[in-house]
């Protein structure tokens, strides 16, 4: 295996966990709190959360150490992830900001504006579409039989969000969120 791929993997994780730090602590302060309502059921909203972290982590433990999960991944394969990842990441962080005091963990109680700018004027999910392609690209890099299981259910507990966050965005918003959904695809 090159280690170029592993390098990058451990430095675009850096970044991303810079960033959500930053995310975290700019709501926390501004808005007292990052928490929202479960847009699903609670277990599989949670455990859909914590499935994308332990992928992403697992994906991270094998670019540290490259011998870790017994699996030889061709070289192709840690260059595809690790490329796909710094996309997904730019994908991830771009629709943090984008959303600015708008972004919850789950459901926003209070009031919100609906977001059509930055990648919002491209896609109505531009933060699912990085987790989808940090997930893969994850899946990709370390194609061990756990983490594309966990990736996948993280992928479709993730679909069932959406879903139900597209519900909730139609009754807040109502016309302005129909005009946007006709105008703005799902993902690209």
């Amino acid at each position: 295996m090159h280690p170029i791929p592993n390098l990058i993997v451990i430095y675009v994780f850096i970044v991303m966990g810079i960033g959500f730090t930053i995310t975290i602590l700019r709501l926390i302060i501004r808005e007292g709190s990052l928490w929202g309502k479960p847009s699903v059921n609670p277990f599989q909203f949670y455990s859909g959360k914590i499935t994308m972290f332990i992928c992403w982590g697992l994906s991270l433990i094998r670019a540290i150490f490259p011998s870790f999960g017994w699996v030889n991944v061709p070289s192709w394969m840690s260059w595809f992830g690790a490329c796909s990842l710094c996309i997904g990441t730019v994908i991830l962080l771009l629709s943090f900001y984008g959303l600015g005091s708008s972004l919850r963990y789950g459901l926003p109680e209070q009031d919100t504006q609906l977001k059509t700018s930055g990648l919002y004027r491209f896609s109505r999910h531009p933060l699912y579409l990085g987790v989808f392609l940090i997930t893969l690209s994850c899946i990709i890099f370390f194609p061990n039989i756990l983490n594309i299981f966990i990736g996948f259910y993280c992928i479709a507990v993730h679909w069932l969000i959406i879903s139900s966050e597209e519900m909730f965005l139609a009754e807040r918003f109502g016309n302005e969120w129909e005009v946007y959904k006709n105008k703005v695809r799902r993902f690209l």
